[in-house]
Protein backbone atom coordinates (compact mmCIF):
# COMPACT_ATOMS: atom_id res chain seq x y z
CA UNK A 1 0.00 0.00 0.00
CA UNK A 2 2.72 2.26 0.58
CA UNK A 3 4.47 1.47 -2.31
CA UNK A 4 1.51 2.66 -4.14
CA UNK A 5 1.14 6.09 -2.21
CA UNK A 6 4.67 6.77 -2.93
CA UNK A 7 4.50 6.11 -6.92
CA UNK A 8 1.29 8.25 -6.62
CA UNK A 9 2.84 10.83 -5.26
CA UNK A 10 5.66 10.92 -7.44
CA UNK A 11 3.84 10.79 -9.91
CA UNK A 12 1.36 14.01 -9.16
CA UNK A 13 4.64 15.81 -8.56
CA UNK A 14 6.03 15.07 -11.61
CA UNK A 15 2.64 16.45 -13.19
CA UNK A 16 3.17 19.39 -11.00
CA UNK A 17 6.55 20.65 -11.42
CA UNK A 18 5.65 19.75 -15.76
CA UNK A 19 2.84 22.19 -15.00
CA UNK A 20 4.39 25.06 -13.64
CA UNK A 21 7.52 25.59 -15.65
CA UNK A 22 7.74 29.04 -16.90
CA UNK A 23 7.82 29.19 -20.42
CA UNK A 24 10.64 31.11 -21.98
CA UNK A 25 9.69 35.00 -23.04
CA UNK A 26 12.01 37.62 -25.23
CA UNK A 27 11.91 40.99 -25.13
CA UNK A 28 13.16 44.09 -26.94
CA UNK A 29 15.92 45.51 -26.52
CA UNK A 30 13.69 48.86 -26.01
CA UNK A 31 11.43 47.03 -23.75
CA UNK A 32 14.43 45.95 -21.66
CA UNK A 33 15.80 49.27 -21.09
CA UNK A 34 12.34 50.64 -20.33
CA UNK A 35 12.18 47.68 -17.36
CA UNK A 36 15.57 49.07 -16.67
CA UNK A 37 14.85 52.66 -16.35
CA UNK A 38 11.35 51.88 -14.87
CA UNK A 39 13.19 49.88 -11.99
CA UNK A 40 16.00 52.71 -11.09
CA UNK A 41 13.17 55.35 -11.09
CA UNK A 42 11.04 53.30 -8.68
CA UNK A 43 14.27 52.85 -6.63
CA UNK A 44 14.80 56.75 -6.33
CA UNK A 45 10.94 57.40 -5.34
CA UNK A 46 11.42 54.53 -3.04
CA UNK A 47 14.45 56.73 -1.79
CA UNK A 48 12.86 59.93 -1.66
CA UNK A 49 9.43 59.12 -0.07
CA UNK A 50 11.34 57.38 2.63
CA UNK A 51 13.70 60.56 3.57
CA UNK A 52 11.57 62.47 5.71
CA UNK A 53 13.57 65.75 4.60
CA UNK A 54 12.23 65.70 1.22
CA UNK A 55 9.44 67.94 0.30
CA UNK A 56 6.42 67.48 -1.14
CA UNK A 57 7.09 69.13 -4.08
CA UNK A 58 10.12 66.66 -4.78
CA UNK A 59 8.06 63.60 -3.63
CA UNK A 60 5.36 64.65 -6.26
CA UNK A 61 8.27 64.94 -9.02
CA UNK A 62 9.50 61.62 -8.17
CA UNK A 63 6.30 59.63 -8.35
CA UNK A 64 5.39 61.12 -11.08
CA UNK A 65 8.53 60.46 -12.78
CA UNK A 66 8.48 56.95 -11.37
CA UNK A 67 4.68 56.47 -13.39
CA UNK A 68 5.87 58.16 -16.72
CA UNK A 69 8.68 55.34 -16.27
CA UNK A 70 6.52 52.44 -16.05
CA UNK A 71 3.85 53.85 -18.10
CA UNK A 72 6.95 53.91 -20.87
CA UNK A 73 7.46 50.50 -19.91
CA UNK A 74 4.33 49.25 -20.51
CA UNK A 75 3.92 50.19 -23.76
CA UNK A 76 6.86 49.07 -24.91
CA UNK A 77 6.63 45.66 -23.69
CA UNK A 78 3.31 45.11 -24.66
CA UNK A 79 2.71 42.14 -26.47
CA UNK A 80 1.97 44.11 -29.71
CA UNK A 81 5.88 44.72 -29.53
CA UNK A 82 6.71 43.23 -32.84
CA UNK A 83 10.53 42.14 -31.19
CA UNK A 84 8.86 39.92 -29.35
CA UNK A 85 6.68 38.09 -31.47
CA UNK A 86 8.04 34.60 -33.17
CA UNK A 87 10.34 31.56 -31.64
CA UNK A 88 13.46 31.47 -29.49
CA UNK A 89 15.93 29.59 -29.55
CA UNK A 90 16.57 28.78 -25.91
CA UNK A 91 16.74 25.00 -26.19
CA UNK A 92 14.50 22.88 -25.32
CA UNK A 93 11.15 23.87 -24.06
CA UNK A 94 11.28 27.52 -25.74
CA UNK A 95 7.77 29.52 -26.26
CA UNK A 96 6.59 27.90 -29.49
CA UNK A 97 7.11 24.12 -28.82
CA UNK A 98 7.07 21.63 -25.81
CA UNK A 99 8.70 18.88 -24.91
CA UNK A 100 8.71 16.20 -27.76
CA UNK A 101 8.09 12.64 -27.64
CA UNK A 102 11.59 11.50 -26.58
CA UNK A 103 12.00 14.37 -23.71
CA UNK A 104 8.59 13.01 -22.12
CA UNK A 105 9.70 9.43 -22.25
CA UNK A 106 13.06 10.06 -20.76
CA UNK A 107 11.60 12.30 -17.90
CA UNK A 108 8.64 9.55 -17.35
CA UNK A 109 11.48 7.07 -17.16
CA UNK A 110 13.31 9.12 -14.45
CA UNK A 111 10.01 9.62 -12.66
CA UNK A 112 9.51 6.08 -12.89
CA UNK A 113 12.84 4.72 -12.19
CA UNK A 114 12.89 7.25 -8.56
CA UNK A 115 9.66 5.34 -7.68
CA UNK A 116 11.23 1.71 -8.09
CA UNK A 117 14.36 3.24 -6.15
CA UNK A 118 12.12 4.19 -3.54
CA UNK A 119 9.59 1.30 -3.54
CA UNK A 120 12.76 -0.87 -3.37
CA UNK A 121 14.16 0.81 -0.33
CA UNK A 122 10.68 0.62 1.38
CA UNK A 123 10.79 -3.05 0.80
CA UNK A 124 14.60 -3.40 1.85
CA UNK A 125 13.66 -1.24 5.16
CA UNK A 126 10.52 -4.04 5.93
CA UNK A 127 12.59 -6.73 5.32
CA UNK A 128 15.48 -5.46 7.97
CA UNK A 129 12.79 -5.13 10.47
CA UNK A 130 11.66 -8.48 10.44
Amino acid sequence: MRSIRALTGLALAGAVLAMAAPNAHAVSASCQQALDDAEITQRNFDTVNSDPNTSAEDKKNAEDEANMAASTAQRFCDSTDPAVTGSVKAGAGGTQGGAGPAELAGGAALLAAGAAGGVMLIRRRAADRH
